[in-house]
């Protein structure tokens, strides 16, 4: 009667299978639509944002009490670096938002989005691992010295000795290249206000509900019992809708502040230029063999871009295994 290994049936697949699940897009109708302005350039100041008469244009300077995101890892040499809900100041990818537009529909939101004009003096962006690393690279961040968020190290011991004992080393460097995970559905987030409790249900395409209730709550500055989050059926995520996003902030914030039900949906453009990438990794590997075929030690040299921002929560995907040394992991452009 163990559980252990007992086949269990599967009781959503009729659903979804009928073409009957329920996803934010399906829950969104009658919501006002959010549609977000996107930086066109990967680095550079922002100057100036027009914002066209009349529309409902939310900014930096309108987020000024929110927090921004931050993540946390455990560990006295990681450098956190903040990220904006709404850049204010500086972009530091493509896509980045910059501005949030709320309409009755969302053809309506999208055409006042493509009317906001931001302008951007454009400087040389850091994009890849040797570009980051490079003597006198432009910094990312001014707070992570030489484009570096961790540089961490882990030995056995005996990894030398056994290194020059050995009767052959081999060694080769493996590429692991910068991807986006493209779900079939775009991420979503439909926000709900309650004029009766003053609560919220935020209604999300994400894989995980609950930091995304801890996240915006924190980044409010609200009790959590103030928001409910509802993971509806969610269309793929392969980690791309684990992390905290600040779409999400911006829904919940909106719903409160204009007392209403808002909603973004986001498209395929949009998820592609905008979106969390993963991998972009350079793995340089050695391994010290005696005469009769047997591995003596391993030594990996890891390098990791995480792109403009590390995701909240932090998750660095270099796993650290005896003997290995890991040198910087830089932070560059995604």
């Amino acid at each position: 009667m163990s559980w252990v290994g007992r086949r269990l049936p599967r009781y959503e697949d009729p659903v979804l299978m009928r073409g009957d699940g329920r996803y934010v897009a399906d829950l969104a109708q009658g919501a006002r639509a959010l549609r977000f302005v996107r930086s066109p350039v990967p680095r550079g100041r922002i100057v100036a944002i027009d914002k066209p008469t009349g529309a409902l244009v939310i900014t930096a300077a309108d987020l000024a009490d929110v927090k921004p995101l931050c993540p946390r890892l455990l560990r006295p040499d990681f450098v956190p670096v903040a990220q904006p809900i709404l850049a204010g100041e500086r972009v530091a990818y493509v896509g980045e938002p910059v501005a949030a537009v709320i309409a009755d529909t969302a053809a309506e939101a999208e055409d006042i989005a493509e009317r906001v004009v931001v302008e951007i003096a454009a400087e040389p962006p850091v994009v890849t691992l040797d570009e980051a690393l490079a003597r006198g690279a432009p910094a990312v961040h001014p707070i992570a010295a030489d484009n570096t968020i961790i540089d961490a190290r882990s030995d056995s011991g005996g990894v030398d000795a056994a290194f020059a004992a050995a009767h052959a080393v081999v060694e080769f460097t493996f590429v692991s290249h910068r991807q986006s995970a493209m779900p079939l559905e775009g991420r979503g987030a439909l926000a709900e206000f309650d004029p009766a409790t003053g609560r919220v249900t935020l209604s999300v395409s994400a894989q995980s509900p609950h930091l995304v209730r801890t996240g915006v709550a924190d980044a409010l500055g609200i009790a959590e019992a103030e928001l409910r989050v509802v993971a509806p059926d969610v269309g793929g995520g392969f980690g791309q809708k684990v992390p905290l996003i600040p779409e999400q902030v911006v829904a919940v914030w909106a719903a409160r502040h204009f007392r209403c039900r808002v909603a973004w949906i986001e498209d395929r453009l949009e998820n592609l230029t905008a979106s969390f990438h993963s991998r972009d990794q350079r793995h340089r590997v050695r391994g010290a063999f005696a005469a009769d075929g047997r591995l003596l030690a391993l030594d990996a040299d890891i390098l990791c871009n995480v792109g403009a921002y590390s995701n909240a929560p932090a998750r660095l995907t270099a796993r650290l295994e005896a003997g290995d040394r890991l040198p910087a992991l830089p932070l560059g452009w995604l």
